[in-house]
């Protein structure tokens, strides 16, 4: 999910922008639907007919360190113990999307007023920006090569105040394999091509190799800042192999290819994920859409049962425009967006089935998706966007977030009937 990724021409895709469309066979990964799905819907490789591993330390979303007010964080190991106000986690979820640039200008304080007038409660901000630099001044001095020199978000902690005071969730956004900063900096662990130079996907953007363990304790690191901060949840994004351009030219330095994408991926949410969650610090991954219907993992690493056991939530991108023509029997899957969302969550609920300690209630408590409001495929009226959080609702989910690449949203319903 990228500013580059979400154009504004309506009715149609562009081919170099979402990469979303990739894993759905159109390009590049090299699978299509109908190759990962049987005609009735089932996934056709389950790990259970091939005797995979499953971790089988799943267990109901922990809620003890969520429910408070204020929680206790250390800032470093010799120094006291001090108190960050931290914003309740909402009942349900009700989120839009900001870039560095929105956090860091009055854009951000026209949202504000935009997501207190209509029932929004929760805010998703990149700590980065597209070529990877930080938008903020770092604390940890390890950090700090990775900022921009004039940082966009020019006062980070003023403004998790407001949002404090304000009574909304904040949510800390990272890209993690998508980085061209870390990749300058540290170039020894930057996807390269055959001759030496850094390769890029279709829209220029640079890659590191998800099994350097590097990359994984950079993307630790960054998520301690923003919770040390103030802010009261970390999410990934890009934390999957690269799926566009000439994937099949890619040099990686560290990946052997000895092992599957799958088992490099497994290991870094275990390292990421499983920390964080030990550490008490509230963890999600997005993740495309397809992985709630296959547990193939289109060639990128990603799987829903890999990287489950080591979320708070998994946000799905499951966008309707970004789905085929013709999947599951719609000509346009964009026009039906209800359907689209809610047989999504309700797929993934049928993967994880038996491998969840709890209930099916709590299980589906952990999925909360970013929906569609943008126009591809469809001009996206209320309406539209409306039909996706009903979706949502009726799948028992937690709450769901907004997708906007340029941060402006069709005004809509998002409260609940109840309010």
């Amino acid at each position: 999910m990228t500013p580059q990724e979400q154009q504004s021409k309506k009715h149609r895709y562009d081919l170099i922008v979402p990469v979303f469309l990739v894993v759905f066979g159109l390009t590049g990964v090299g699978y299509r639907i109908d190759a990962v799905m049987s005609k009735t819907g089932t996934p056709s490789n389950s790990p259970l007919e091939k005797g995979e591993s499953i971790p089988t330390s799943i267990l109901p979303l922990p809620k003890g360190e969520l429910e408070g007010v204020a929680v206790p964080v250390v800032i470093e190991p010799e120094q006291e113990i001090i108190t960050i106000p931290r914003t309740p986690l909402p009942e349900e979820v009700r989120g839009i999307y900001w870039t560095a640039f929105t956090a860091g200008t009055n854009r951000g304080q026209e949202l504000i007023d935009y997501m207190l007038e209509t029932g929004l409660n929760a805010v998703v901000i990149d700590l980065k920006m597209d070529n990877g630099q930080l938008g903020f001044l770092p604390n940890n001095e390890s950090l700090k090569p990775y900022a921009m020199d004039k940082p966009v978000i020019k006062d980070l902690d003023a403004l998790l105040k407001q949002l404090n005071e304000k009574g909304l969730y904040r949510i800390a956004r990272i890209p993690v394999m998508r980085d061209g900063a870390f990749a300058f900096v540290h170039p020894e662990f930057a996807m390269k091509t055959a001759s030496g130079n850094m390769w890029q996907d279709n829209i220029g953007s640079r890659w590191v190799d998800p099994a350097a363990t590097e990359v994984a304790d950079y993307a630790l690191a960054l998520a301690r800042e923003a919770y040390t901060r103030g802010f009261d949840e970390v999410q990934f994004d890009y934390v999957r192999f690269a799926s566009d351009g000439a994937v099949s030219h890619i040099v990686y330095p560290v990946y052997k290819q000895t092992e599957t994408k799958s088992e490099v991926m497994r290991r870094f949410f275990k390292r990421v994920g499983g920390t964080l969650k030990e550490e008490g610090i509230p963890v999600s991954f997005d993740l495309f859409g397809m992985t709630y219907w296959s547990f193939n993992d289109f060639n990128i690493g990603q799987r829903l049962i890999d990287v489950f056991a080591y979320a708070d939530w998994t946000s799905a991108m499951v966008y309707p425009s970004h789905y085929p023509d013709g999947f599951k029997g719609f000509a346009n899957p964009a026009e039906n967006p209800y359907w689209i969302v809610n047989e999504s969550m309700e797929e993934g609920a049928k993967h994880l089935a038996g491998l969840y300690a709890g209930s099916d209630e709590e299980l589906r408590k952990t999925f909360r998706p970013w929906l569609q409001d943008f126009d591809i495929g469809a001009v996206y009226t209320a309406h539209l966007i409306e039909e996706q959080i009903r979706a949502t609702r009726d799948a028992g989910c937690s709450g769901w977030i907004l997708w906007n690449a340029r941060n402006v949203y069709e005004p809509a319903n998002y409260r609940p009937l109840t309010e």
